[in-house]
């Protein structure tokens, strides 16, 4: 086999859902492959919407795949529903855990319309607002106590669903005003939840609420890569999780930076961005008071160099349509100077990017994947590298036409597999469909 022919995975109306984006994939450690999705209900836009994450799972390579499973579901219906949105998955291959992260919303909010703040008050509980601004903090066990720690009549269940003397009083994730009892609401931010799996991919966890330990109080959105993460392999830091996020300030502008867990997923910390002391046009740049046009560096994804050192490929809106870079010595708490891959021609998206197993012959391999078109979001390119990205000598084309985002994955026998979005016809407001293919390391070094 040198490439498979492409099969739809997700494509528009299957297993009930209007369409699917924003693909996440991972090979596991027993050799399933892991292909995450946005099951986006009942359109395709992006939040405010209802949005679902979903998975589908194969044990065999690709050739056939489990039926949808979705992870996580908010309340609320339409473009009124709440989200989990924007995927990344990874596994720690020193417990089997493996990990997704997303962004969530309540039903009314996203990227633009996300409110400064964490959500949670000092203690790590989740922050509550009822009528006249009152706040309240949700306690572990369900429990309502107001802003001097009294208890309230209020409780709330695990679905968000809130009580009051045993009176149903509406959902904290619903949009404001579409409940006719409404009562409590969290906060109209974003917030940053991981889950996990410890049986491949079978069963997963309720959300884990990120917020308290990687969101600082002016950041307004905050998502994942989205993709995949990476768990380091080489140098001081080995073992360390690490995921790709983006956040915006209270102006709106965007920095992509990472999250990072030295304990396999106990505790979670945030690294610098790149555009903290970054120099762009002889001005020196901070993601907190960002305000610059042209600096917002959003979605990015890693590969970890033989080094110990960590590259990152970022989404960028310099206007140079290629894809930007940094490097980090010290395993993604600070980076250094943001540069361009002149190779890497792109139409402003997001892109996937991961290193391939060494094959023992002094070569370092490493596989990207975007729309290859400096303008539009089409010619979907997967190109090789064999000197750790310096140069990049192999390319092949996988789709011709609609190409957007997509996740690279090398499975357990060798073979590299992409999971992309295609088939888009914006004229035509038709949905999108995402394929699978496969394909060799000699397929793509062929003539």
């Amino acid at each position: 086999m040198d490439k498979s022919e492409a099969i739809e995975l997700y494509y528009p109306g299957y297993a009930r859902s209007a369409t699917y984006r924003i693909p996440s994939m991972i090979t596991t450690t027993k050799g399933t492959v892991i292909a995450g999705i946005d099951a986006r209900i009942s359109d395709m836009r992006d939040n405010p919407n209802k949005i679902n994450t979903a998975i589908r799972r194969s044990a065999d390579h690709g050739q056939t795949w489990s039926e949808v499973q979705h992870l996580v579901s908010y309340p609320g219906e339409g473009l009124d529903g709440a989200a989990a949105i924007d995927t990344a998955l990874l596994q720690d291959e020193e417990t089997n855990t493996i990990w997704m992260l997303f962004s969530h919303t309540p039903g009314g909010i996203g990227l633009w319309s996300s409110e400064e703040g964490v959500g949670f008050d000092a203690q790590g509980n989740k922050l509550l607002y009822g009528g006249s601004s009152n706040e309240y903090s949700l306690l572990p066990d369900g429990q309502v106590t107001d802003r001097e720690g009294r208890s309230t009549p209020y409780t709330v269940d695990e679905a968000g669903n809130v009580a009051y003397l045993g009176t149903s009083k509406g959902n904290i994730y619903l949009k404001k005003g579409v409940h006719p009892e409404e009562s409590l609401l969290e906060a109209r931010t974003s917030f940053l939840q991981i889950i996990r799996s410890d049986d491949d991919g079978l069963t997963w966890s309720q959300p884990f609420d990120l917020n308290p330990s990687v969101k600082e109080h002016w950041m307004r959105f905050i998502g994942a890569g989205p993709g995949r993460g990476i768990q380091l392999k080489h140098g001081v830091h080995r073992g360390r999780l690490v995921f790709p996020i983006y956040f915006s300030n209270r102006s709106g502008k965007m920095s992509c930076a990472v999250i990072y867990s030295d304990d396999h997923g106990a505790t979670w910390r945030r690294g610098a961005s790149p555009n903290d002391g970054r120099q762009f046009n002889g001005e020196t740049l901070d993601a907190k008071s960002l305000q610059t046009d042209g600096t917002d560096l959003t979605e990015s994804q890693l590969i970890e160099l033989p080094s110990g050192e960590l590259r990152v490929y970022m989404r960028n809106h310099a206007g140079r349509q290629r894809t930007a870079v940094a490097l980090s010595t010290d395993g993604g708490q600070n980076w250094c100077e943001t540069d361009y891959d002149n190779e890497l021609i792109d139409p402003v998206c997001q892109s996937s990017v991961i290193a391939y197993p060494d094959l023992g012959d002094g070569k370092t391999r490493i596989l990207f994947a975007n729309p290859a078109d400096p303008k539009q979001r089409l010619n979907g390119t997967v190109r090789l590298s064999e000197d750790g990205g310096r140069t990049w000598s192999y390319s092949k084309q996988i789709e011709a036409g609609s190409f957007l985002y997509c996740c690279l994955t090398v499975l357990s026998n060798g073979e590299i597999a992409l999971l992309y979005e295609c088939d888009y016809n914006a004229s035509e407001n038709k949905p999108l469909t995402i394929k699978f293919t496969k394909f060799t390391l000699d397929w793509l070094m062929s003539d």
